[in-house]
């Protein structure tokens, strides 16, 4: 009997303040994730990676036409 009263609409608005919380979590997580993309220190480390992997993936072919 108790658990039933438990299980009634007062645990609704909680589960819907939780789904509030979380919503407002990820709308924050995406603000953040884009003003990092369009930091200038993002674009230049994304730069250099790009630089370094196809230093590697050159280096690798060589190697490999040795073998």
């Amino acid at each position: 009997m108790e658990e039933e009263k438990r299980n009634t609409p007062q645990s609704e608005p909680a589960k819907e303040k939780d789904g509030n919380w979380i919503d407002k979590a990820e709308a924050k997580i995406d603000e953040t994730a884009e003003k990092i993309h369009q930091s200038k220190a993002y674009r230049n480390a994304d730069k250099k990676l790009e630089e370094t992997t196809k230093k590697l993936f050159r280096k690798a072919g060589r190697w490999w036409g040795k073998l």
